[in-house]
């Protein structure tokens, strides 16, 4: 057979050819597995993966496998779970759930990025695996690190165009963002880079937004994205310089006129050839009836345009029953298709090649017990580059190139299409100038000669020129640059239509293309680097960087500078200004730190910072204008300058006037002024008709002479308001003076409704003595002592007149007699009230003790609800019930204290005997009373110890019943007639009675009665015992005769309606009772059995077997055989029983074989089980 010949030109990297082998082992589906070491694909049955969809594996550079996953549990190579290998946030049911990714530059570590499925919160997430760990058999050292959620069940990887690291592809869900993670040696970058392009993935139900494939091509070049419940099928190109994803196209347009009626179609897997040229789609027919056909579509990728791509599609796998899941490369350049529950793999032999001469043929990979579902495991796309490639095309850099085969190489030689060959197998080539070159490489092996060729383009490095620091000035805490107008000067002379030009905040970001910085960006103040990258317009990976700093310096603002006006006091025309005084303004909450100021006669002089003005400054005119200057304290030539005018205005002088005062007659603390009545004072000598008088609420107001008060003012601020006053010269409102008084407002005071005064006359004269003074608070309310005072008097002309005032204590002279009394307020004399109040003397009340109140607890709960008032006209004896009240207490302290009063006309009680406390006191004086109490007394109701109902057996026909010992008894039948009033009651007919007694407590006679039944019954006679059954199960059938229904019972317990019973074998008492308990009937039985099995291993639990029961028959014999007849062994049924051995040898695990005799010669055989 001809042999094939692999050749690769590929770039040097960590994931050199040995990479492949990586990819040489596949586990997947249910138990399914493919080992690829050999050249073909031989099935592996050792796998412990159950997955429908998600799945990973990776093996080490020689093919041996190192472990692999479903998303939550890693295998280890002897294909048992790592120790910390569970509970990874990935599902089995996510299409891509996982990716391994090795960590560049450490043989032993390992990413595993995992995705949980339907777009849950789990999202994106990664874990780190250590291969050194238990003895190289690894394990999970960091776990479950979220990246980003939600995200679609979308997962890919390729390598980067440096060789090393590594780009991992996931897409957000809801949005249609690509998120790029790059696997460097120093780490994980965990900021991704966020292409957002393309159609959104739409939220759908069960997740349907986000299951399908998506794949990088090997190359790096391309990106397809499948979203199966949203028909969704787009390409688009990949960056795999800087991760950024572009260009996006529809192939929808061409799978639309393939669906058929009445059908739903979907696609699912998608896979690029090795060599990047061909693209292969899966297409599904979902019909109404549940039943799926699919096909397989391919697309050339060639011609990198919508058109060309969709006119490029053709069908290469016909359509065929069943579902179809995913398209895998692998290490052989074969694409492999997942069949769904099938027992096999279909494969695409040549998916270089276009249209049928790809060579699809289904069915050709057997997986033996494994079954295919509707995922394979993917690995980093740049494993399987087959196709020629090169590294580093910038010219001056050493491109280097590197072949495989299959077979031995006899001989090589490259051409590098300048003219240079090698015949090294790796050789390394420095190309002269820029250009497009065709490599080729010609290879002999034993079986052939074969040549492969590649177009190459080699791209010029520009040179990025170093500018100078920038310095500006900014009045903001930024300086916002357009950097683009920096472009030219770092281009040179380099063309801008080859070049371009980026900037970044470090070397680092420059170097890896990342973050670049907006072309119009705030720099902060003070000094910061930047980093400027010239890269090749068509490969950014050949670029030069420079360094320069924009040093922002802070620069001053300035408002409005007010003008300065003074009034001359003294006359005489001048003023010493200390301009230190406008500071404030002019920095206007700036840092003083920061900042200088100076003042100056001139523009020129501010402009130039000379000749400034001394801080103390002495007007030569009436009006000048000062020029400022403020400027950055370090940097000078930051600045900014403005002017302001001083004046000197004769003066004025405002003298202060006396307080304007009124009482309040309504007590708001409002009352209308006329302003003017304090003008004269203010004014003084000076003259009016050159002064202008203007009052104000603020003293702000006054200065600024702005919303002035009219003549006539209600105060704005309650009882107390300042009232400012601008005295101005008529002719310069810059020349004033301010004075102020205030407005007060005093209350007139509250006149309360006041309380009569009753008191309790101890000896019943009529009189007492009062301390008025006791009113005070009661008169005042909430009215401040300090604020008024209150005097009393004998009449009301006293009163207004405010003499004869009462002092100290008072005795009535009369009875009742009215007090008067008056308020003032101790600010304002004129502020005064009077009103008055009564007092009057109270005789004190007496009680009769009454009798107790004793009733039947007819209810039996010993709680009563009784009308107290019952007692009012006892306790008050011939006192008036108009003028005294009556209540009632639980305790003497509550009746004293006048507290927790009871409830008089439904009062319940908590004892059956209860002291109830009585207060009297007269209707309005609640201090003068009297008190007796009285008891309850709840009677028990009688007790009757019937039984609810009495039976009539057969065994004891007569009945008589006891009524207990009671005064009276009264039996009644359910009619309600009295049948007898006698103690003892002799029952002769069935049915409903009534038992009614009387007994006297306390001297109240109390009743109860008792309802009770008659019945009769029957009962059982004989019975007779069926046993069924030889096991460990024995079933017990009770037949019983008499006068029914009866209830069943084996060994006395659990009596049931049913006569049928399962026991375990062995000797039980079976019992028959009538229901209502007449009689019952026993009999003993003996029910013979043996168990199943028995387990002779020594740990003491079921050692033995033997006929259970059979101890009850003592002359039985029992005989051991094996399965094939032959005795074992004769046991007798009163020993232990069989140990398992024969002649003291331990007999192995199988059925055994019995025969049992017993009671005159009945034998029964079995068999049971030994197990160890």
């Amino acid at each position: 057979m001809k042999k094939f010949i692999s050749i690769a030109l590929i770039v040097i990297s960590t994931y050199t050819l040995q990479a492949q082998e990586q990819a040489a082992i596949w586990y997947f589906g249910e138990n399914a597995g493919l080992d690829f070491n050999s050249g073909a694909p031989v099935a592996l049955t050792d796998g412990q993966l159950n997955t429908l969809e998600g799945c990973a594996t990776i093996s080490d550079a020689t093919g041996s496998l190192l472990f692999y996953t479903d998303g939550i549990t890693v295998w280890n190579r002897n294909h048992i779970p790592m120790s910390n290998g569970t509970g990874l946030l990935g599902n089995p049911s996510s299409t891509q759930s996982g990716i391994i990714v090795p960590y560049p530059g450490n043989i032993d570590l390992y990413y595993i990025f995992t995705i949980h499925d339907a777009g849950e919160p789990e999202g994106l997430q990664y874990s780190i695996l250590d291969m050194s760990l238990n003895g190289g058999l690894g394990d999970v050292i960091t776990k479950n690190i979220p990246l980003a959620t939600p995200v679609a069940e979308k997962l890919t990887a390729v390598e980067h165009t440096n060789g090393t690291d590594i780009w991992v592809v996931a897409h957000g869900y809801g949005n249609n963002d690509f998120l790029g993670y790059l696997v460097t040696p120093t780490g994980l970058v965990t900021t991704p880079v966020v292409s957002s392009v393309g159609e959104i993935l739409p939220i759908a139900p069960n997740g349907q937004g986000t299951r399908g494939y998506m794949k990088i091509s090997p190359d790096g070049q391309f990106l397809v994205s499948i979203t199966t419940g949203t028909r969704l099928r787009e390409l688009f190109r990949f960056d795999s310089f800087s991760g950024q994803i572009s260009s996006a196209i529809d192939l929808n347009p061409y799978f639309l006129p393939l669906i058929p009626p009445n059908a739903a179609t979907f696609s699912y897997g998608a896979e690029f050839s090795s060599d990047s040229s061909k693209l292969y789609v899966t297409y599904t027919n979902f019909y109404l009836n549940y039943t799926q056909e699919h096909s397989i579509h391919q697309f050339d990728m060639s011609n990198y345009s919508e058109p060309a791509i969709l006119a490029s599609g053709v069908e290469i796998a016909p359509i065929k029953p069943g579902g179809v899941g995913a398209l895998q490369l692998a290490i052989d350049g074969k694409i492999y298709v997942a069949e769904f529950e099938k027992n096999y793999l279909s494969v695409i032999n040549n998916p270089n090649l276009g249209g049928l001469a790809s060579d699809y043929s289904p069915n050709t990979v057997p997986l033996l017990s494994g079954t295919s579902l509707s995922g394979l495991p993917p690995f980093i796309q740049s494993f399987f580059v087959i196709g020629l490639r090169a590294r580093n095309f910038c010219l001056g850099d050493a491109t280097d190139f590197e072949v495989s085969s299959s077979d031995p190489i006899l001989n090589i030689i490259w051409d590098f299409g300048d003219g240079n060959t090698s015949t090294l197998e790796n050789p390394s080539h420095i190309y002269a100038a820029p250009g497009d070159y065709t490599v080729s490489v010609t290879v002999t092996t034993a079986s052939e000669t074969k040549i492969e060729t590649k177009d190459i383009t080699i791209y010029e490095i520009p040179i990025a020129t170093t500018i100078n620091g920038l310095e500006r000035c900014s009045e903001q805490n930024t300086y916002s640059l357009d950097l683009t107008t920096l472009n030219n000067a770092i281009l040179g002379t380099q063309n801008p239509s080859v070049f371009t030009v980026t900037y970044f905040s470090s070397q680092a970001d420059a170097d890896t293309n990342s973050n670049p910085l907006a072309f119009s960006y705030d720099f902060p103040l003070g000094s910061t680097a930047v980093y400027a990258r010239v890269s090749n317009k068509s490969n950014t990976a050949c670029y030069d960087t420079t360094q320069f700093n924009v040093i922002a310096l802070q620069e001053p603002t300035l408002g409005t500078i007010t003008d300065w006006t003074i009034c001359d006091d003294d006359l005489d025309g001048f003023y010493t200004f200390d301009l230190s005084e406008k500071d404030i303004e002019v920095f206007n909450g700036q840092d003083e730190t920061i900042f200088d100021i100076s003042y100056f006669s001139s523009q020129a002089d501010a402009d130039t910072g000379s000749n400034p003005l001394p801080i103390n400054y002495t007007n030569t005119l009436s009006s000048e204008e000062i020029f400022v200057r403020l400027e950055n304290s370090t940097h000078t030539d930051c600045y900014k300058t403005d002017s302001f005018t001083i004046e000197v205005s004769p003066g004025v002088v405002a003298n202060t006037p006396n307080n304007l005062e009124v009482c309040d007659d309504n007590n708001d603390g409002f009352a209308t002024f006329l302003l003017s009545d304090t003008e004269a004072e203010i004014i003084g000598t000076q003259s009016s008709t050159s002064l202008l008088v203007t009052y104000y609420t603020t003293k702000v107001d006054a200065e600024n002479g702005t919303d002035a008060l009219s003549n006539s003012f209600t105060n704005t601020i309650s009882y107390n308001q300042t009232i400012f006053v601008r005295v101005q010269n008529a002719t310069d409102a810059s020349c004033y003076a301010i004075t102020n008084f205030e407005l007060q407002v005093f209350d007139a005071p509250n006149t309360p409704s006041v309380t009569d005064w009753n008191v309790c006359d101890n000896d019943n004269n009529g009189s007492a003595v009062f301390d008025l003074t006791e009113k005070n608070t009661e008169i005042l309310v909430n009215q401040n002592v300090d604020d008024f005072t209150v005097r009393y008097y004998e009449n009301a002309v006293d009163a207004n007149l405010a003499q004869n005032e009462i002092n100290g204590f008072y005795q009535n002279t009369t009875n009742p007699q009215t007090i008067f009394y008056s308020i003032e307020n101790n600010r304002s004399a004129t502020c005064i009230v009077t009103n008055s109040f009564e007092i009057e003397v109270y005789n004190t009340p007496f009680t009769q003790a009454p009798l107790p109140i004793i009733l039947c607890d007819d209810n039996e709960t010993g709680i009563q609800t009784i009308d107290l008032t019952q007692k009012d006209v006892e306790i008050l004896g011939n006192q008036s019930v108009n003028d005294f009240k009556v209540t009632y207490f639980a305790s003497q302290v509550d009746a004293e204290n006048n507290t927790n009063t009871l409830d008089s006309s439904a009062y319940t009680n908590v004892l059956n005997q209860e002291t109830i406390y009585a207060r009297v006191q007269p209707t309005s004086l609640d201090n003068c009373y009297a008190t007796t109490f009285f008891e309850i007394i709840i009677n028990s109701l009688p007790q009757i110890n019937l039984e609810e109902r009495y039976v009539i057996c057969p065994d004891s026909p007569a009945l008589v019943i006891d009524g207990g010992d009671f005064e009276s008894w009264s039996w009644q039948n359910f009619d309600g007639v009295e049948l007898s009033t006698i103690r003892n009651f002799n029952v002769s007919d069935l049915g409903a009675y009534q038992l009614t007694v009387s007994q006297t407590t306390n001297g109240v006679r109390c009743e109860n009665s008792r309802s009770f039944e008659v019945l009769s019954s029957g009962a059982p006679e004989t019975m007779e015992v069926e046993i069924n059954g030889f096991s460990d199960q024995i079933d017990i059938t009770i037949n019983a005769t008499g006068t029914g229904p009866f209830e069943y019972s084996v060994d006395g317990d659990n009596y049931q309606a049913s006569n049928e019973f399962v026991v375990f074998p062995g000797e039980h008492t079976v019992f028959v009772k009538d229901l209502l308990e007449c009689r019952v009937i026993s009999k003993d039985v003996i029910a013979i059995g043996y168990q199943r099995f028995f387990t002779p291993n020594g740990d003491g639990n079921n050692e033995y077997w033997n006929i259970i029961g059979g101890e009850l028959y003592p002359e039985s014999q029992l005989f051991i055989y094996d399965r094939y007849g032959k005795l074992l062994k004769q046991i007798s049924p009163n020993s232990k029983g069989w140990d398992g051995t024969s002649n003291g040898i331990s007999l192995p695990e199988s059925d055994y074989w019995f025969k049992y005799t017993y009671s005159e010669n009945q034998i029964i055989t079995g068999h049971f089980a030994l197990k160890r």
